[in-house]
């Protein structure tokens, strides 16, 4: 039986992007995923809305998710720009998406809406979306070329000014909704992810599906992985199982339901946009998709009886705008987050070694744009290096749409 330098457990963007980053520095790996296709879970239920940090300027937590979402970007562009379909460039004054074949990411930007009617007795709102707004430009101007992003963790003075303008201009306003171009963008994940199993294959990596772990026992030299398929061996294990994690560590794994909708008949008008209230139950999203296709979601939920009725205000306030969309697919997206104590969200990518044994750890990303830093982190702490910036790629020639499910809105589609 072969003996693998590592065993990948699970085959969303987690395992995907750790596999393809230890086949990149030439480690035999095998990648085991217990569904027939490669990211066929939370990895194509979510909404392919690339994280610049612009969301995560309204959080109250001294900016460190902030801080993690800019440095993905900024290991996006160092570790992956040998992909040629890795369409970010950066440049002297934020970032440009070119044009590809196949390309990554979208210049489609997200518009964020910030509530202001009824709202400016809520001075701590204005002020938290003053603020939002003022680093929205900070990191639209940002020069790239020259500095990590990453580095931006506080505010400091230079920012008081602006952002008093803002406040005093939002106080002024006679807006339902103060709206701004955000720097978020949209992603192909299909595009990045078949480009990335196609460099790793090509790396030597061996894929095996419905391959669902039972357990891994240990031996003195070797793990032994024990799935539905069988046993495989690996000096080195990573668990990427997302919401199955804590079954197989010691980790507590916290689940969060996001509501999602499948809709057609968008009218050509809308551009996809959130809606950011002081009152969070009110937030809702739209992120446009091929022809007059959208996937309509809002604010993540922790009880699923709350469901139902979070579909329907959904439902509701989005025809107020588009009266002739229809409801395609209403389904669940499942985020898979790692919180310490008294935290109710944690954005945050986390990498664990497993407690009883030496080789094997865990790693959940938190966000789908947070592997890009993920993959790279995971191989520093095991090896203490870098992974190589610069690397022979392959793109997909159409032998991955076997291995790869379709997103849940490409599907309903069809």
């Amino acid at each position: 039986m072969k003996l693998y330098d590592w065993a990948v457990i699970g085959g969303g963007i987690a395992g995907i992007s750790l596999s393809e980053i230890l086949t990149r520095e030439g480690h035999s790996v095998a990648l085991l995923e217990k569904n027939s296709k490669l990211a066929s879970s939370t990895s194509s239920e979510f909404h392919e809305w690339v994280h610049t940090g612009s969301l995560y300027t309204l959080l109250k937590d001294d900016m460190k998710t902030l801080k993690y979402i800019l440095g993905s970007l900024d290991d996006l562009l160092e570790f992956y720009s040998s992909f040629n379909n890795m369409n970010l460039i950066p440049t002297s004054k934020g970032l440009k998406i070119n044009e590809t074949n196949k390309p990554w990411f979208n210049p489609s930007y997200i518009n964020f809406r910030y509530r202001i009617k009824n709202r400016k007795f809520i001075l701590n709102w204005i002020y938290a979306a003053a603020r939002s707004l003022t680093l929205i430009e900070e990191i639209r101007n940002h020069d790239w070329l020259r500095r990590r992003a990453g580095i931006l963790d506080k505010v400091t003075s230079e920012y008081y000014l602006p952002i008093l303008k803002n406040f005093l201009k939002l106080i002024n306003s006679d807006m339902k909704f103060f709206e701004i171009e955000s720097t978020d963008f949209t992603t192909n994940s299909r595009n990045l992810i078949r480009d990335m199993i196609s460099t790793s294959c090509n790396n030597g990596l061996d894929i095996f599906t419905e391959a669902e772990l039972i357990k891994i026992d240990k031996s003195d030299k070797y793990n032994v992985i024990n799935t539905s398929k069988g046993d495989f061996n690996a000096k080195n294990v990573v668990i990427s199982l997302g919401g199955e994690l804590d079954k197989f560590s010691d980790v507590n794994v916290k689940k969060n339901y996001a509501p999602m909708i499948v809709v057609k008949n968008v009218s050509d008008q809308t551009k996809s946009f959130v809606e950011l209230d002081y009152f969070k139950n009110n937030c809702i999203n739209i992120i446009r998709k091929s022809n007059t296709y959208g996937l309509i979601g809002g604010i993540s939920l922790k009880n699923e009886e709350d469901l139902e009725k979070y579909f329907d205000y959904m439902i509701k306030e989005h025809k107020k705008n588009n009266p002739e969309i229809e409801v395609v697919k209403k389904y669940v997206g499942i985020k898979n987050e790692i919180s310490i104590e008294k935290e109710s969200r944690n954005y945050l990518f986390h990498i664990n070694q497993v407690q009883g044994y030496k080789n094997v750890w865990s790693a959940i990303p938190g966000k789908f744009t947070l592997a890009f830093s993920m993959a790279p982190e995971f191989y520093r702490i095991v090896y203490q290096k870098n992974p190589r910036k610069f690397f022979q790629t392959f793109e997909d020639k159409g032998e991955t749409p076997n291995l790869v499910a379709e997103t849940v809105w490409e599907d309903s589609k069809n």
